[in-house]
């Protein structure tokens, strides 16, 4: 009887943990944190794409001669 609530009580508290604690999304390629919803990881992975055929421009544009 102990071993059947103490199984119950673990598996309580793991499904509790599971839904109240989310985990944030991590970059596949490099296994960082996506920060602040950021659309694009400091490596380059692209975590959105746009809907329409705009293209995507985020940050400083570089100065291309």
């Amino acid at each position: 009887m102990l071993y059947t609530l103490l199984i119950a009580g673990v598996l309580l508290v793991v499904i509790v943990m599971k839904y109240m604690l989310k985990p944030a999304e991590r970059c596949p390629e490099c296994g960082q944190k996506r920060g602040d919803d950021a659309p694009i990881c400091t490596c380059g992975y692209v975590f959105e794409f746009p809907e329409d055929s705009t293209p995507l421009e985020y940050g400083a544009p570089e100065d291309v001669p």
